[in-house]
């Protein structure tokens, strides 16, 4: 670790994990600075040309107030996506906690990066300090469709428009394969298929509310709130589902009475041809 000069490190980068700083929090440290107190030193990352500022924001802007000329670092060697990935995981884990709308504005850049969005929810909870179904919402939130892209071109000495996004693709179809499909079967999967699904979120929501019930779980604020909201549409989710399974179950049974019928003509025109 040493002392670098604040012009030289760079904080445009994008490196800022929380959505805005707290200026009381600034002003704060900037007092206690000028008392002579000791603050653990900034991280930054040198990337051979510039320093990118990782983790000491406040830090960097109380020492910027006081018109200090340097600061006290500690130095990696990286580029600024280490050192982006360096700040997504080292906010809230000391010093003062995120907000979350933090965590969102982490887990959407990490989502939005060509690298990390290949990760899953599981390695990106991790890193951010999140849980899993924090990240999963975050993502639900951004899977929207394309834009429209529109083209301009010039037509009889006229500029016209015209929306290439699904220029030149065609349409996905399905047919089905009448000769193999069996209803009885499907109905069966599908069937099956809500059973496990309603188990598995009922699961999921007696174990959320057991463990915010009994106090066992050490979460932050986002994931409490998160939690909360997690177990109303659970709910929710638990009361379609078993409005679904009893319409399919219902099918089910209708198919089968279907089925016995023609098992029953059919014997019965075996029969007449036997006998014929």
């Amino acid at each position: 670790m040493k002392k670098i000069k604040l012009s030289e490190i760079r904080i445009d980068g994008g490196t800022q994990a929380r959505e805005q700083l707290n200026q009381d929090v600034v002003k704060e440290y900037a007092e206690h600075m000028r008392e002579g107190a000791e603050f653990p030193a900034i991280t930054v990352f040198f990337d051979g040309v510039f320093y990118w500022l990782a983790d000491g924001f406040h830090r960097y802007f109380a020492a910027k107030s006081n018109a200090y000329a340097e600061i006290l670092a500690d130095i990696k060697t990286g580029t600024l996506d280490d050192a982006t990935l360096f700040a997504f995981g080292a906010n809230g884990k000391r010093g003062l906690s995120m907000s979350a709308g933090d965590y969102r504005k982490i887990i959407y850049s990490m989502l939005c990066h060509a690298v990390w969005s290949q990760w899953s929810n599981a390695e990106i909870a991790r890193h951010v300090g999140v849980s899993k179904m924090t990240v999963g919402r975050v993502k639900a939130t951004i899977e929207l469709p394309d834009e429209p892209v529109k083209k301009k071109y010039i037509k009889d000495g006229e500029e016209r428009e015209m929306t290439t996004t699904n220029l030149g693709k065609k349409p996905k179809t399905t047919i089905p394969d009448v000769t193999t499909a069996d209803p009885l079967n499907e109905m069966k999967d599908q069937v099956s298929e809500l059973v496990d699904t309603v188990n598995q979120l009922s699961d999921e929501n007696t174990m959320l509310r057991d463990k915010i019930a009994i106090g066992q779980w050490d979460a932050s604020e986002i994931e409490k709130i998160d939690a909360e909201e997690t177990i109303k549409n659970l709910r929710e989710q638990i009361r379609v589902l078993e409005i679904d399974n009893k319409a399919l179950r219902d099918s089910r049974d209708m198919y089968q009475s279907r089925n016995s019928e023609l098992m029953r003509t059919v014997k019965s025109l075996q029969k007449k041809i036997k006998g014929e």
